[in-house]
C-alpha cells in the first residue's frame, strides 16, 4: 500500500490495486488490467512493481518521475519528484536530478533503496549506508554498518542496526531524527515522524507532537506485520490483514472510495426548511418544518398537513422555530405527539421561550386546540440562538430533551438552570397539576441548588441526539463555538465540559486557563482552576471547525437494507454536506469514514418504521441511503483513533507512504 499527501493506493492479495483520494494529477489513474506486487506513493504520483517484475508509474510527471525505466525490478521507492528502484543492472533513479539526488554512485550493489525529497540512500551489499543528493543537516551522510533496514524520510534518514536500535540523521525539528533507545524489528520514516514496530508488532513513533496517539506508545493497539509513515499519517497491516491508519493532520488522510448512493424520497413534495422526520403511527413518515407545520408523507398519498403552528412559532432566527417532535412510545395506549418549539414570551415582547407541548392524535390528525403545555423554558438572555432541540424517548420510556445554552455559556455549568442541559422527565399520566414527574433515579435531584430534571450538563447546542435501538446508548452531537465539533455518548450526570472545553481543547472564553489539555487519549489536564476535569465526559468523535461549522448529530443505524452499516453512527456537518459514519466496533480500533456527499446541507437525520435512514435538506426533497455494496478506505478520524479497512490485504506486501512537498 502507498499513501501520498492527498491520495493512497492499496494492493490486494490477488494483485489487484485501487487508489483513492484527490486526483488533480492523475494519481488515481491506475493502469488497467495490471496486477502488482507492491506500490510506493510519492508527491502526487505512485510507482508499482507488477507481478511480472516491471515498473509501472502514474500521476504527476513534470520531471518524468512517472516515466520509469524498463527492466525487471525487485524494489521501488517514490519521493518528492523522483523515484529509485533496484533492477537487473543494479540501482537506478529517475525524475528530477537537481542536487544529484538521482546520481547513484557507480559500481555499488544495493540491497535496499529509498527516495526522499532531495536526497536518496541505499544499503550496500556490505550492509553500509550510502547516500547522495542534498546533505543539509547531514541527511545524506554515508555511514559504516552493519545495518539491516533503511527508512528514508522527506528530509531525514534512519537505519536499523543489527541489534535492533535505530540511528537517524538529518532534519529533526519535530524530533523525527531522535529515536528512543528501543529495540525494533522494522522502521519507516515520513516527514515529521518516524515509527518502528517492536518484535511484538506494537507500533511506537517518535516526534515532539504525538497528539494523535491513542496509546502511551504513540501507536494503535494490536500487532502489525507491516508499517509505513507518510507526512502526518501512519499506516500498518495488522495480523488479520486489515489496514489501519492514524494521523495528527486529519485532512492529510485520503478520502474514502465507494461511497453510498442516495435517492430522493418523495421527490414531488416540496420541503422548505425540514428539521425532523419520524415514523408516523398511521403509516408513512411525518416531517416538521421549522416555520411551524407538520405534514405526513407517504408514497401512496403524497403529503397532508396534520398540524399548523406557524402563527405562534417564532422562527425569525436561524436556529429558532419548530425544532423537534416525538410520538409517545406507548402508542396507541397513549396516543400523543410531543412538540418542542420557540415562541415569543407573553410577559416580554423582547424575550422568547422554548415550549415542550403534548397534542393528542385523533384519526391521524393533531387537533391544535387540545395542546397541553408540559414545560416552558424562558431565556436568560435576549439572544435568539442555541435552543438545542431534540425530543427523544429512551428505552426506559422517559422523555429526554436537549436544550441549548441560549448563548449564556456559563449557564451550561449552572445546575440551577436548564440551559445547556439534557433533561429527563416522566410524562406518563401528565395532568394540569403535575405536567411531568421527576424519575426517581435522575442523577442530580438530591444535589442542593440543582434542577432535578437534569440528566447531563455542560452542552452548548445539542441540536440532535439519538438512542441506539440496540443497547440504548444516548448519542449526542454538540455544536462547537470556535474550535471543535463533537459527538459523545451521554450517561447519567455527565458533564460534557462546555464552556471550558470544546472537544479535547480548552476554550478561549476564560482568562484563568492555566494549562492546555494533554490530548493523548485517556489523559486530561486542568484548563481552568475551579473545575475538576478528571470527571468530564470527553467526546468519542471530534473534528476541527476548519473542517465544518455545525455538527448535525444523526442516528445509530439498525436497519436491514445496508448490513455493513449495522451499529454505525451516522452524522453530518451543516457546512460540508458530507455524510460521515463512525464505526465504534471496528477492529483494530474505531474508524470514521465518509459515505456520501450530498452537495447540499443536511439539517437532520430521521428513520422510518423499518429503521431505514432519511436525511433532510433545506429546499430539497428528503433523501435516503440506498446502496448496499460498500468498500472503505482509510479516512479522517477525530479524535485520532485508528481507521480500518475491512478487506484483508496480503500481509507480506510492504506499505509505503508519500510525503508532502518540502
Amino acid at each position: 500500500m502507498g499513501t501520498g499527501e492527498n491520495h493512497a493506493c492499496a494492493v490486494r492479495s490477488d494483485g489487484s490495486a485501487q487508489c483513492w483520494g484527490v486526483n488533480d494529477q492523475g494519481q488515481l489513474d491506475l493502469p488497467s488490467d495490471v496486477k502488482f506486487r507492491s506500490i510506493a506513493s510519492g508527491w502526487r504520483f505512485s510507482c508499482g512493481i507488477t507481478t511480472e517484475g516491471a515498473l509501472s508509474c502514474w500521476g504527476r510527471n513534470n520531471h518524468q518521475q512517472a516515466t520509469p525505466p524498463d527492466g525487471q525490478f525487485t524494489a521501488v521507492s517514490a519521493g518528492w519528484d523522483h523515484a529509485c528502484g533496484i533492477g537487473p543492472d543494479g540501482a537506478t533513479c529517475w525524475g528530477r536530478g537537481a542536487d544529484d539526488r538521482t546520481a547513484i554512485p557507480p559500481g555499488v550493489a544495493f540491497t535496499a533503496i529509498g527516495a526522499g525529497a532531495e536526497h536518496s540512500c541505499g544499503l550496500t551489499a556490505n550492509a553500509d549506508l550510502m547516500c547522495w543528493g542534498k546533505n543539509d543537516n547531514g541527511r545524506a551522510d554515508s555511514r559504516a554498518g552493519p545495518f539491516r533496514a533503511l527508512a528514508v524520510g522527506l528530509l531525514h534518514t534512519c537505519v536499523l542496526r543489527d541489534d535492533g536500535t535505530v540511528l537517524c540523521q538529518g532534519q529533526s525539528d519535530d524530533g523525527q531524527s531522535d529515536p528512543p533507545a528501543t529495540v525494533f524489528d522494522r522502521i519507516s520514516a515520513g516527514d515529521h515522524r518516524t515509527c518502528g514496530a517492536l518484535t511484538t508488532g506494537q507500533v511506537e513513533c517518535w516526534d515532539t507532537s504525538p497528539t494523535d496517539a491513542p496509546s502511551e506508545s504513540f501507536g494503535p493497539p494490536g500487532a502489525f506485520t507491516s508499517l509505513s509513515v507518510g507526512w502526518r499519517d501512519v499506516c500498518g497491516i495488522n495480523e488479520v490483514g486489515q489496514v489501519a491508519c492514524w494521523s495528527s493532520e486529519p485532512d492529510s488522510l485520503p478520502e474514502p472510495y465507494d461511497r453510498l448512493l442516495v435517492a430522493n424520497a418523495f421527490p414531488d413534495v416540496d420541503l422548505a426548511e425540514p428539521v425532523e422526520l419520524i415514523p408516523w403511527p398511521h403509516g408513512g413518515v411525518a416531517v416538521a418544518e421549522r416555520a411551524g407545520s407538520i405534514a405526513v408523507l407517504s408514497s401512496e398519498s403524497g403529503s397532508r398537513q396534520v398540524l399548523d403552528l406557524t402563527d405562534v412559532v417564532f422562527s425569525n432566527a436561524s436556529e429558532a422555530g419548530l425544532l423537534s417532535m416525538a410520538i409517545d412510545p406507548d402508542f396507541p395506549n397513549s396516543p400523543f405527539l410531543y412538540v418542542y418549539y420557540t415562541m415569543q414570551d407573553d410577559r416580554d415582547e423582547d424575550r422568547f421561550l422554548a415550549r415542550l407541548s403534548r397534542f393528542p392524535l385523533v384519526d391521524g390528525m393533531v387537533p391544535r386546540e387540545r395542546e397541553f403545555v408540559i414545560l416552558d423554558i424562558p431565556r436568560t438572555t435576549e439572544a435568539k440562538q442555541h435552543w438545542g432541540g431534540a425530543i427523544r424517548f429512551g428505552p426506559d420510556g422517559m422523555l429526554y430533551l436537549g436544550i441549548g445554552d441560549g448563548q449564556c455559556s456559563e449557564c451550561a455549568q449552572s445546575l440551577d438552570s436548564l440551559h445547556g442541559k439534557i433533561i429527563r422527565i416522566d410524562v406518563a399520566g401528565a395532568s394540569a397539576d403535575r405536567p411531568y414527574r421527576i424519575p426517581a433515579d435522575n442523577p442530580l435531584q438530591d444535589r442542593p441548588n440543582s434542577r432535578p430534571e437534569i440528566w447531563a450538563y455542560g452542552l452548548r447546542n445539542p441540536w440532535r441526539m439519538a438512542f441506539d435501538p440496540k443497547g440504548g446508548d444516548l448519542w449526542v452531537g454538540d455544536v462547537g463555538a470556535l474550535d471543535e465539533e463533537e459527538v459523545s455518548i451521554v450517561t447519567p450526570g455527565a458533564n460534557l465540559g462546555w464552556p471550558y472545553f470544546e472537544g479535547y481543547r480548552c476554550t478561549q472564553f476564560h482568562p484563568d486557563i492555566t494549562a492546555d489539555i494533554d490530548r493523548k487519549i485517556g489523559s486530561v489536564s486542568m484548563c481552568q482552576n475551579n473545575l475538576d476535569y478528571s470527571s468530564l465526559t470527553m467526546p468519542l468523535v471530534y473534528y476541527s471547525r476548519v473542517d465544518g461549522c455545525a455538527i448535525v448529530g444523526g442516528i445509530v443505524y439498525r436497519g436491514t437494507a445496508i448490513p455493513d452499516l449495522n451499529g454505525v453512527y451516522l452524522f453530518s456537518d451543516y457546512c460540508t454536506a458530507r455524510i460521515w459514519a463512525f464505526d465504534r466496533s471496528a477492529v483494530p480500533g474505531w474508524r470514521l469514514f465518509e459515505i456520501a456527499d450530498l452537495q447540499l446541507r443536511v439539517s437532520s437525520f430521521g428513520i422510518d418504521a423499518n429503521g431505514e435512514v432519511f436525511m433532510l435538506r433545506f429546499g430539497e426533497p428528503a433523501v435516503r441511503l440506498v446502496q448496499t455494496e460498500l468498500g472503505y478506505a482509510p479516512s479522517v478520524t477525530h479524535p485520532v483513533r485508528v481507521t480500518a479497512v475491512g478487506e484483508p490485504l496480503d500481509t507480506q506486501i510492504s506499505l509505503t507512504l508519500g510525503n508532502r512537498e518540502p
